[in-house]
């Protein structure tokens, strides 16, 4: 049986014992002194969002950042702005000119960080980002978001040293990618060399051998070694369109040797292959700054593979895997069934690759 006022009364007692008891256990001394004392904040604590680059030599040049917009894109708020930087010919640069986060509007939910396929974004652990102004000066831009991979280590030593491990094994990854790729060219030379000795008239086996060295699928890419086969002869004729047409050429006077009437045979082929192929690296619809009509518009006379490309985003963010062209070209050849790995054009780039595609008859 209770009385009245007992929940009271423990309540007190409580709050007695922590009294009496923080004179003699520093564990009950809740109280800190700010800001002459403070508490160290925990490692999984988290404040505002910061961005990671690797060498104080080369701030700018080393972040990690590459102006993606994945994280402008899913930030519920909308507190980030980013615009991307360009050469001095206009040309897209793979870094941000502009990095704004409105830390006033910031929830600090941490979605940013998620969904970087870079591991650019961290949430920081300063809380002391009081100011003055509640407009202007409570917007973070570039300068002031940019700090060191050491630092982030410093504050978050478990997080940091698991994405450093994941960074260095993709660079190993790639590095052995990239090591077979240089050494089959190499290796391509001496047996292109060869034929030309005996017999100087017959050029076709120098201009076969160099289209197989341009494209060469990973063996650890996500493909059957028969789809990889494929994709690396049709990428090798698609896409690179200036070593498609050279070697079509010697190949077509072989067997006219002995008939020149098949001559004019060989001049609708050639006539075909500028209207299959791109003009490679030099994509007027290559642009993050076009809208997708505009892009579109630039790509409407194209093949298939350069109107799939012109609905992607342009900013070869890699978050799918691949860049935009590589992504368009895996769609249009079949290698490649998700229509929605484009982060930065979400479902209007979904959406619209998925109407190009029952447009032409591959939905």
């Amino acid at each position: 049986m209770g009385f009245i006022g007992k929940g009271l009364f423990e309540g007190m007692v409580v709050t007695a014992r922590n009294f009496v008891g923080s004179y003699f256990d520093k564990e009950r001394l809740v109280t800190v002194q700010y800001p002459e004392e403070r508490v160290q904040t925990p490692e999984n604590s988290r404040t505002f969002p910061f961005l990671v680059y690797d060498d104080d030599k080369d701030r700018i040049g080393t972040m990690r950042c590459v102006a993606c917009k994945i994280c402008e894109t899913e930030c519920p708020p909308q507190c980030i702005y980013i615009v991307m930087d360009r050469d001095e010919k206009g040309k897209p640069q793979q870094r941000p000119k502009v990095f704004d986060i409105d830390i006033s509007v910031c929830m600090q939910c941490q979605i940013c960080v998620e969904v970087c396929p870079f591991e650019a974004i961290k949430m920081d652990n300063d809380y002391e980002k009081s100011q003055y102004g509640r407009f202007n000066e409570l917007v973070e831009h570039l300068p002031d978001l940019l700090k060191s991979n050491e630092y982030y280590n410093k504050i978050k030593p478990t997080e940091a040293s698991a994405v450093d491990a994941k960074l260095k094994a993709e660079k190993e990854k790639k590095a052995k990618k990239a090591a077979p790729a240089a050494a089959k060219p190499a290796a391509a030379t001496p047996k292109a060399a060869a034929p030309a000795t005996p017999s100087a008239p017959k050029p076709a086996p120098v201009a076969t051998t160099a289209p197989a060295a341009k494209l060469v699928i990973p063996d650890d890419a996500p493909f059957s070694p028969e789809q990889r086969q494929w994709l690396s002869g049709f990428l090798s004729a698609v896409s690179v369109g200036a070593a498609s047409t050279t070697s079509a050429a010697p190949s077509t006077p072989a067997p006219t040797a002995a008939a020149p009437a098949a001559t004019p045979a060989a001049a609708p082929a050639a006539e075909a292959a500028p209207a299959a192929a791109a003009p490679a690296g030099n994509w007027p619809w290559h642009d993050p700054g076009l809208g997708m009509q505009q892009r579109l518009d630039l790509a409407k006379s194209a093949p298939l593979a350069d109107k799939l490309m012109a609905a992607m985003a342009q900013t070869d963010c890699h978050a799918c895997g691949y860049d935009c062209r590589g992504y368009a070209d895996a769609i249009a050849s079949g290698a490649e069934s998700d229509l929605s790995l484009c982060l930065p054009g979400e479902a209007e780039t979904a959406n619209m690759l998925k109407k190009l595609m029952e447009e032409a008859g591959k939905a």
